[in-house]
């Protein structure tokens, strides 16, 4: 297999693309986009959240099925491995140790003959992937779509992801979100001060949060 079909196949552990899934706002959607209206229900930047899971599936991929491919451990080892956080999703599949034994004995034993080579994780480049995949995604959306789930979430774009989204409709509406956000970090402040921590706690209590990964992505 070469480094094409190598690539097709990653692709597709890294994937959860599929047929048309659903219908929102009056018409059928692509999964892809299906899945970024699902995230915008969590208080969380919708790209990062599944870039994230793409670079996980691919992971949980190898380690269901690379360990015996032949092509994908050489790639491994050509490229480096995994960066620390993926191999974190590695060490976080629910599997036994021996996938974990078989790779890192293949990326061993040649670092210690040889060095080891420049770090290209095959994960990261998944995520990249599906990162630009899902911005598409977001600007093959009809507005109503996402405002119907932005209504029923507090998903967002965190500003890295806001700036990668072509101006528009969907763009501008993603920043009134970030505005709102901005109102509620405001609350909140407001109600850590003594004279007005009786009142109860409402939309603003985890603003602080979503926030953070509104600047920061993942986190």
């Amino acid at each position: 297999m070469g480094r094409d079909g190598w690539f097709d196949r990653i692709l597709r552990w890294g994937s959860a693309d599929g047929p048309l899934r659903s219908s929102v706002a009056g018409r059928s959607v692509h999964s892809t986009e299906f899945e970024l209206l699902e995230a915008l229900e969590r208080p969380v930047c919708a790209v990062c959240d599944r870039t994230r899971r793409a670079g996980e599936r691919y992971v949980a991929g190898v380690v269901r099925e690379g360990v015996n491919d032949p092509e994908t451990r050489d790639t491994w080892r050509r490229r480096g491995g995994l960066c620390a956080r993926h191999w974190r999703a590695f060490r976080s599949q629910e599997s036994s140790p021996l996938p974990a034994a078989i790779v890192a004995e293949d990326l061993l034993a040649p670092y210690l003959e040889a060095g080891s080579p420049d770090l290209d994780c095959p994960a990261c480049e998944i995520e990249a992937i599906a990162q630009r995949r899902y911005l598409k995604a977001f600007e093959r959306l009809e507005p109503d779509a996402v405002e119907e789930a932005l209504e029923r979430g507090r998903g967002f774009l965190c500003v890295h992801h806001l700036e990668g989204l072509a101006a528009g409709a969907v763009r501008e509406r993603f920043q009134q979100r970030l505005h709102e956000v901005l109102t509620e970090l405001a609350a909140f402040r407001r109600k850590q001060d003594y004279r007005f921590a009786h009142e109860p706690a409402g939309a603003e209590r985890d603003a602080w949060l979503r926030a953070m990964r509104a600047l920061g992505g993942d986190v």
